[in-house]
């Protein structure tokens, strides 16, 4: 009698690890994104736009067979930045980072006919840094022509976390386009600037604390196999 509910949980187990096999999908994703990073902490002249980064890298999807539900995960590779602008002198820069991103989204897709779908999604994001420029050094640029100090890297966070909201369409059960806007939940950066003040510190920060969190719109094309 053991043998044979050992034998009946090894097939269920089988039949249930083949099903969700075959609704698993591998797919590349590739897309651009615009980040608005919201800045507090510095004076009221240092202007913040969105500048262009990119993302790309392997993902995985799982149909899951209720009712149009599916599950997204994504290893990509992410460019994105925030340019800063000195109105009092017009000069500006660009500071990006690189990271490694694992957004996780769970998706309704609606079935308009059998080769397009629309999908609404949503999800958790998790960043991890890699490279960064160094805030300090080029807002003290902006700031004044040069100075010969090494400034503080304003407090890099090496991990983030975002919420993604959006939605797209699927084209021939392959193709997807998606556009999704992430809310940064947790900073990217920031730094207790405190009593220890410099000269050119003073003209770029009011107040005591910097802190940064990245908000961008992401655009991305994605083939599913």
């Amino acid at each position: 009698m053991k043998k044979l509910i050992c034998l009946f949980t090894i097939l269920a187990f089988l039949g249930v690890a083949n099903s969700m096999a075959q609704g698993l999908h591998f797919g590349l994703k590739a897309g651009v994104l615009g980040n608005k990073a919201n800045v507090s902490g510095m004076r009221n002249q240092f202007k913040e736009e969105s500048l262009t980064g990119f993302q790309v890298g392997p993902m995985l999807q799982y149909q899951t067979g209720l009712h149009g539900i599916a599950l997204d995960f994504s290893l990509l590779y992410v460019q994105r930045g925030v340019k800063l602008t000195n109105t009092s002198n017009g000069r500006s820069t660009d500071i990006r980072t690189q990271s490694i991103d694992i957004p996780i989204e769970l998706k309704w897709e609606m079935g308009i006919s059998d080769d397009f779908d629309l999908f609404l999604g949503a999800g958790p994001s998790f960043s991890f840094l890699v490279d960064e420029d160094n805030w300090g050094r080029k807002l003290a640029h902006i700031a004044v022509d040069a100075i010969d100090k090494d400034l503080s890297s304003m407090g890099w966070r090496s991990t983030e976390v975002g919420l993604n909201l959006g939605g797209g369409v699927k084209i021939v059960k392959h193709l997807m386009v998606s556009c999704y806007y992430n809310i940064g939940l947790t900073q990217s950066a920031k730094h207790n600037i405190g009593g220890n003040k410099h000269d050119v510190i003073d003209q770029i920060f009011d107040g005591d604390v910097f802190e940064s969190k990245n908000r961008y719109w992401q655009l991305s094309l994605a083939y599913v196999f």
